[in-house]
């Protein structure tokens, strides 16, 4: 039987993992771009991480990107960029 200390490892390992996209990717191309131009740049649990994120991806990318979304998707805040 495997103990709750040992589950709640593993969640937190497996949670960090889907947390762990790359605000600093060189190119978005490599990420989902939905119909109206917005790129995949990460995903955060809370909204206000993913609003402060953003906000930060925008004053500080060099890809010329100028807006950002907070996207609610399957238990987490993903940020699209444009």
């Amino acid at each position: 039987m495997t103990s709750w200390r040992s589950r709640i490892a593993a969640a937190a390992v497996a949670g960090a993992a889907l947390l762990a996209v790359p605000l600093t990717a060189g190119t978005a191309s490599a990420f989902p771009t939905d119909p109206d131009g917005f790129h995949l740049a990460g995903g955060f649990p809370t909204h206000h991480a993913c609003q402060v994120e953003g906000r930060d991806y925008i004053d500080h990318n060099t890809q010329g990107y100028r807006e950002f979304q907070c996207r609610w998707n399957n238990g987490i805040w993903e940020v699209w960029v444009r």
